[in-house]
């Protein structure tokens, strides 16, 4: 499935509701990731009904045993489309006999995206169609091309608009803790990446990965954590905003009482969004 400006083509795929490409056919420039099993088959998923894990792997609902694989069931989803215009395609998925194995809640999961020039929309609905609180989390996981058709990867660099005190996760002490000096940008390190760099509370409203000239801008306003990834010498980098947080270190605490997680009533619906632009 495709929506194309006279400038950008965005392709989206039924499987994970995934975007497949956003191309720019005037600088014949590829901005997503392809996914290429060498490093990682992943594209951008969404994260749901769980963004990572437990520490454990499994949970317990009701005194009964469940478990999800890593970040969740949409992942792994096939979506159906359910509406499509000129600029915008909606895709929707829902509960079955197999995740309610794993997750045992009724709900529905919508997303639209929606080309404006070279901007993308990304809108999500989550309703709880059954009978009892429904507790999970939800995060973005875009994958960027990087390089993006020009210079290598170590000329881009993560840039903020504005300098900030930020909470960086620090993976020795298992803690989010303010560091003493601003932050802007983020150069681009593999092993930084690759254990993931997390920060809690960004107050700027979105980040951009970029070499200066050529780049994509990423909103995460509204998003409580914000990450970045990516595997050893891979060609992309993740941005990553997050309404929850997997288990980082071991704990006891109820799966609906872990950070992060929302509790959605019978029948009522959960909307959020984010987008990207090129240039």
């Amino acid at each position: 499935m495709n929506i194309e400006n006279s400038r950008y083509r965005l392709e989206v795929t039924n499987k994970a509701a995934e975007i497949t490409s956003f191309y720019d056919k005037e600088k014949n420039v590829e901005y997503m990731w392809n996914g290429d099993p060498t490093y990682w088959a992943g594209r951008n998923p969404i994260l749901f009904p769980m963004v990572g894990n437990t520490y454990s792997k499994e949970y317990y609902i009701d005194g009964k045993r469940y478990a999800m694989g890593n970040h969740g069931l949409a992942r792994h989803a096939t979506f159906e489309k359910v509406a499509e215009t000129e600029n915008s395609l909606t895709l929707e998925f829902y509960s079955d006999e197999e995740t309610l194995k794993q997750y045992p809640f009724d709900f529905s999961l919508k997303v639209t995206y929606t080309l404006v020039e070279n901007r993308v929309n990304i809108d999500y609905v989550i309703k709880n169609t059954g009978d009892k609180v429904m507790p999970f989390s939800f995060g973005l996981h875009p994958a960027f091309a990087c390089p993006m058709g020009e210079g290598d990867f170590f000329d881009y660099y993560l840039e903020f608009p504005q300098e900030e005190y930020m909470k960086w996760y620090n993976h020795e002490t298992g803690e989010f803790e303010l560091r003493k000096e601003a932050t802007k940008t983020i150069g681009l390190k593999y092993d930084e990446l690759f254990a993931t760099i997390m920060l809690e509370d960004v107050k700027n409203p979105y980040v951009c990965l970029t070499n200066g000239k050529r780049g994509v801008e990423v909103g995460c306003a509204g998003y409580r954590w914000l990450a970045f990834w990516t595997k050893p010498n891979a060609p992309y980098v993740c941005i990553e905003p997050w309404h929850g947080l997997g288990d980082l270190k071991e704990n006891n605490v109820p799966f609906e009482e872990r950070v992060g997680t929302m509790k959605l009533e019978p029948n009522k619906e959960y909307r959020t969004s984010y987008y990207f632009r090129v240039y």
